[in-house]
């Protein structure tokens, strides 16, 4: 079965969400993105216990329903946050933060309206008569429920 997940990097996004617009040809198309966090090194897994149960689930919804465009794109790792708050070398961290919650971090949280992961974003082009895009969000433990999912995706 092909992966229906396209990890993106994150010169690749917009810089913000209203940049998804030139990417939607049509007022009413969709596309999705998946806010997730980088894998831990020691087990090659998401470090985000709410990330590593709703993985899973999105990518099979989203292989069984390949008329729906998504992609993923990591908000970060949990090393660079205490890094840059406590100017400490990565090699003297022995507790692990996550960096998109660093309050100087403003792209996440201020650009693209995330505040928790996994987040999964549903962005529309608005009608010809308003401007940008419209969003709707699946937030932490809600995108691993296939039902809410289910009901997200298809507008219930």
């Amino acid at each position: 079965m092909k992966m229906a997940l396209t990890k993106v990097e994150l010169s690749s996004l917009p810089a913000g969400p209203n940049g998804i617009k030139e990417r939607l040809p049509k007022a009413g198309d969709s596309t999705y993105i998946l806010f997730i966090v980088d894998n831990d090194a020691a087990t090659g897994q998401p470090w985000c216990p709410d990330v590593r149960a709703a993985l899973p689930v999105v990518e099979k919804y989203f292989t069984q329903h390949p008329d729906l465009s998504i992609s993923a794109a990591s908000v970060g790792s949990r090393v660079e946050y205490v890094s840059s708050l406590f100017h400490l070398p990565q090699h003297l961290i022995l507790t692990h933060v996550c960096m998109w919650r660093d309050p100087a971090n403003k792209k996440w949280k201020t650009t693209w309206g995330i505040r928790a992961v996994p987040t999964l974003v549903k962005y529309t082009r608005a009608e010809e008569s308003e401007e940008g895009i419209l969003q709707a969000q699946l937030v932490e433990l809600d995108a691993a429920d296939e039902e809410k999912l289910e009901a997200f995706t298809k507008g219930v």
